[in-house]
């Protein structure tokens, strides 16, 4: 029985050590070739897993550095897509505030002549983005008085002139405004 095991070993010794069979050397026992082929090959095993440890490590290196550059590109990306209502830098317009854009706003609307023969008036509110650019864009009415009045309310609007825009953490960003068009006859 001893000797059958100890065929078995050298066999599976011998298919591990890449199909070599271990042969005793003159003055070596058949257990003793065995233990120095499976030495061998818990050797080669060993070396073959530190191989595959450090090729694992560097691959999570890469895919870590890969993952941050992700979240960072992600990130920039939520902050360009989102509108900021309140900043550290609000935009300005041409060098002052809110109250010179509605200077422009009312220098240059016109009262529509179908809405004053009505005798329309009322407040049109009006939301929209300062880009990071500086631009005005998505200009929406939040709340109409009448169809032309709203229409030329947001005309003027997106007629705007550049701002200087909004920042926040030192970078250009978008920053939501919301603003009335007071239309109102004398």
């Amino acid at each position: 029985m001893y000797f059958a095991m100890a065929l078995c070993m050298v066999a599976v010794a011998g298919c591990k050590n890449n199909g070599k069979t271990p042969t005793p050397v003159e003055g070596e026992t058949v257990n003793e070739a065995v233990e120095d082929a499976a030495k061998a090959a818990a050797d080669e095993a060993e070396a073959a897993g530190e191989t595959a440890r450090d090729l694992a490590l560097d691959a999570l290196e890469e895919i870590k550095g890969s993952a941050e550059e992700a979240a960072a590109k992600a990130l920039q990306e939520a902050n360009d897509a989102v509108s900021f209502a309140a900043v550290e830098e609000k935009p300005t317009f041409n060098g002052g505030d809110a109250n010179g854009f509605a200077k422009w706003v009312n220098q240059n609307i016109n009262y529509p002549e179908n809405a004053k023969e009505k005798g329309v008036e009322g407040r049109v509110i009006l939301g929209f983005v300062v880009d990071a650019e500086g631009n005005v864009s998505d200009v929406k009415v939040l709340r109409g008085v009448d169809p032309e009045l709203d229409a030329e309310a947001m005309r003027v609007v997106k007629s705007s002139p550049k701002w200087e825009a909004g920042k926040q953490n030192g970078r250009n960003v978008k920053v939501t405004y919301t603003f009335p068009v007071v239309f109102q006859l004398k």
